[in-house]
């Protein structure tokens, strides 16, 4: 397999694993399934090209890229599941979506490990 189609192949994986988590989770309109997809192909594929470059993938640098990514998603899906309303940072739905962004990308991570790439 080519490095570009690991590449798609684990955006696309991803985009498959992460999404219907958070659409069981309840987050389920239109515009919050389209960003989280967007997202998702974003923050993987700056991952993917950004130890593309570096051409190693060191346990020191990935584990701290997966948090923040985590992180990152949380924030655009937060404002996205607000609605426009303004955010609070450190609320009951904030907190709630936090666990299923985590779980999501916690289970894709893993799946992703055990995959013969």
């Amino acid at each position: 397999m080519t490095a570009a189609a690991i590449v798609f192949s684990a955006a696309i994986l991803t985009v498959v694993i992460e999404t219907p988590i958070l659409f069981a989770a309840g987050y389920r309109s239109r515009r919050f399934v389209l960003v989280c997809v967007l997202i998702n192909l974003a923050t993987n594929l700056a991952l993917s090209l950004g130890f593309g470059i570096a051409g190693q993938r060191p346990w020191s640098a990935l584990i701290p890229a997966e948090v923040a990514i985590v992180f990152i998603e949380w924030a655009v899906l937060r404002t996205v599941a607000a609605g426009g309303e303004p955010v609070r940072w450190v609320s009951r739905p904030a907190a709630r979506l936090f666990v299923f962004v985590l779980l999501a990308n916690l289970t894709s991570f893993l799946i992703g490990l055990v995959l013969p790439w």
